[in-house]
């Protein structure tokens, strides 16, 4: 049997109610493992302590982690943020346009939130962290202060599909990895900026086993009992945090008072404040309260859909998926025809959107909204929004257990070298499965680029599978040519560990990615490097494409704490970029002696394309040097193909293996260079028109 999660200690964030139906399976899953299972709540103007104790969780306050030996750290912070605050309000217009009230009390929790959370990281020592995402405060201070003590962190998303994209640049930042429901929110998420490689859709936890639990537990039946509502058509209106105005709804309240076969539920949103919910209650005519339900808080949102016979957004909402997921025909009320929502459920053939109107003319005599949607259409829909309704929360308890084992995967073992050197280089190349042309051309460029420089082999891996055409060009070749075949199921970096070296005989390895083509001089500029900084490093090189533009002038950390190239998009003779001088990280190109590789325990092949970073982060560690890795922009290639698509099981295993190691490094290169953000940005604008200008 297998008890992997026997004593595995899990901290979960929870705050409002509704949440919890997403982080509660996962939990409840895990604990059925043997997990240690511990929710941790936080101040708030609703104190998240209710959600606990109705759900009956074993649950911690954070502040529970703060003793007087603290109060130093806090009032530290508290005054920082007041001044920040301060300064942020008095230069940003926008922030200053905003009716923002910030009190004291609020600021004052902030910082003994920063501080719990680093004591009850550092006291529990917890193996893995979960919450629904980063972008409240707790959520972004929680996965910080993970991420500084290297404890993987993984978010779930619930919502924040709907509005526009500014904004998700933060959504998976600190975050190990951020899991969603389906393609078209990592889509949106990656469109403005989220690290793409790093979003995984994964399924609803929530939605399949509701739906078997409403049928098992005839919570239709048992929900219209209690409030009368048979044999009426019940529509349910579902709003968002804000309801919207009353008089909006009038015609449809008029309807429903009207005819005898309706009656109608009206639900709050729980993050509405119960004064707005009364005030909005309390402004309806009675004449029109007569035959309406108001639930706030006080009935689950499922049995209420599982009652109705219709439901009714006033703005796009999570509950308009979930509600098509339940079999439940959705009507988008069109409330403001003037201001474009920025995401329709009818636009993808699965809601109709009608006026309050519209809807009331429709629910005259016998309604019948299910026969005006084609089931093809919302079978597409209900798969892109959430890949599969079951199995959601064993895919999750599977991503989090490769999670914890990348992270604590020790430095990789030596390989055993098989040849002694007889080259000064050994050029490795992959050889691609099609493309034979580019292939060829590729290899008279490193044999013409190193006519008459040291000696070298070249070191071809094959995959598994092979164009005819490429074949022929294998078998062509002639000098000092060694072929190793890539095994299925196995990838080009596993070959260069278990047969590459076994055959390569040159001093120094020289890795290149597919479809690589060096510059004239590339060589001299690399051996030149290679004696300037000395033995034990890893270097690289510059990589541009087709139109002179950087793929890669050494590798940086961005906002959200993902690989990128400095200086990518802009101009290959950007000055700033072609600087000699050491990176965390390099890609696409790598040069070291076989020696040095060989210490390192060569790639790590489960990480796949990020395997060329994973060594430098690798080569790091084992020299504990901040020069290991080296960007020689002198030695210039030309990559012009796109990458393969990043796996999610790559993604898994170097952001697991790296996750407190990577940091934003983008920010302080470019000042380290002169460069603000807006030169940076003229810069790329720049580039784009010249670009524009030349026709490419």
């Amino acid at each position: 049997m297998d008890n992997f999660w026997k004593d595995k200690k899990i901290i979960a964030f929870v705050a409002l109610l509704h949440h919890t139906r997403f982080i509660i399976p996962v939990m409840e899953k895990l604990e059925d493992l043997g997990a240690d299972v511990l929710y941790v709540v936080a101040q708030a103007e609703r104190s998240q302590e209710i959600t606990a104790v109705e759900c009956r969780l074993n649950y911690t306050h954070i502040f529970e982690y703060l003793g007087p030996e603290d109060f130093n750290d806090i009032q530290e912070n508290y005054l920082r943020e007041r001044r920040v605050l301060a300064r942020s309000i008095t230069r940003d217009f926008a922030l200053a346009a905003q009716m923002i009230t910030v009190t004291d009390k609020t600021l004052y929790a902030c910082a003994q939130e920063y501080t719990g959370f680093k004591n009850m990281i550092k006291t529990e020592r917890p193996d893995i962290c979960f919450a629904l995402h980063e972008l409240n405060r707790w959520g972004k201070v929680f996965s910080f202060w993970a991420k500084k003590f290297n404890i993987p962190f993984i978010t779930l998303q619930e919502g924040l599909g709907y509005n526009e994209s500014f904004g998700y640049i933060g959504h998976v930042q600190n975050s190990t990895l951020g899991l969603v429901w389906g393609e078209r929110i990592k889509k949106k998420f990656s469109d403005y900026d989220a690290p793409v490689e790093r979003i995984i859709p994964v399924g609803n936890t929530h939605i399949s086993k509701e739906k078997e639990a409403q049928e098992k537990n005839k919570s239709r039946e048992k929900m219209r009992a209690r409030h009368g509502l048979d044999p009426h058509f019940v529509p349910l209106i579902l709003f968002s945090a804000r309801p919207c105005k009353k008089e909006k709804l009038f015609p449809l309240l008029k309807e429903v008072a009207a005819q005898p076969g309706l009656k109608l539920i009206i639900k709050f949103h729980p993050a509405c404040k119960t004064p707005v919910v009364e005030s909005w209650k309390a402004s309806i005519p009675a004449n029109l309260k007569k035959k309406i339900l108001f639930v706030h808080t006080h009935e689950n949102t499922y049995d209420l859909m599982s009652a109705s016979d219709l439901c009714i957004l006033t703005e796009p909402s999570t509950t308009g998926i979930e509600s098509i997921a339940l079999g439940k025909p959705l009507v988008e009320l069109d409330l403001d025809p003037k201001v474009p929502a920025a995401y329709s459920f009818a636009e993808q053939k699965v809601a109709l959107k009608m006026t309050p109107e519209e809807l009331a003319d429709a629910l005259k005599g016998s309604p019948d909204f299910s026969s005006r949607f084609d089931h093809r259409d919302i079978d597409l829909f209900l798969k892109n929004e959430l890949t599969d309704a079951a199995g959601a929360t064993d895919r999750i308890v599977a991503i989090m257990e490769k999670v914890i084992c990348a992270g604590r995967k020790k430095a990789g073992t030596p390989l055993v070298s098989g040849k002694a050197a007889k080259f000064d280089w050994s050029f490795i190349i992959p050889v691609p499965a099609k493309d034979p042309k580019n292939f060829l051309f590729e290899l008279q460029t490193i044999s013409e680029t190193c006519r008459g420089a040291d000696s070298f082999e070249v070191l071809l891996v094959e995959p598994p599978d092979m164009s005819p055409e490429t074949l022929t060009v294998l078998n062509s070749l002639e000098g000092d040519v060694i072929r190793v075949q890539t095994d299925p199921g196995s990838n080009f970096f596993d070959t260069v560990n278990q047969k590459g070296m076994k055959e390569a005989g040159g001093k120094t390895l020289v890795v290149f990615s597919e479809l690589t083509f060096p510059f004239p001089h590339w060589i001299t500029h690399l051996k030149k490097g290679m004696t300037a900084w000395g033995e034990n490093k890893i270097f690289g090189a510059k990589v541009i494409n087709k139109f002179k533009n950087i793929v890669h002038a050494g590798m940086v950390s961005d906002a959200n704490h993902s690989p990128v190239s400095a200086y990518r998009y802009l101009c290959a003779d950007f000055a700033r970029a072609n600087r000699e001088r050491p990176f965390q990280m390099l890609d696409s190109f790598i040069a070291l002696s076989k020696d040095f590789f060989e210490n390192l325990g060569g790639f790590s092949p489960e990480t796949g394309s990020y395997a060329f970073m994973d060594i430098c982060l690798k080569a790091f560690e084992h020299t504990k040097d901040p020069n290991t890795c080296i960007f020689l922009p002198q030695c210039t290639l030309l990559q012009d193909h796109a990458r393969p698509p990043l796996s999610p099981d790559q993604a898994i295993e170097f952001f697991g293996r790296w996750h407190g190691t990577l940091w934003d490094s983008e920010t302080r290169l470019y000042e380290e260079d002169g460069l603000s953000p807006t030169q940076l940005d003229e810069a790329r604008m720049a580039r784009a028109q010249e670009m524009q200008g030349t026709g490419m």
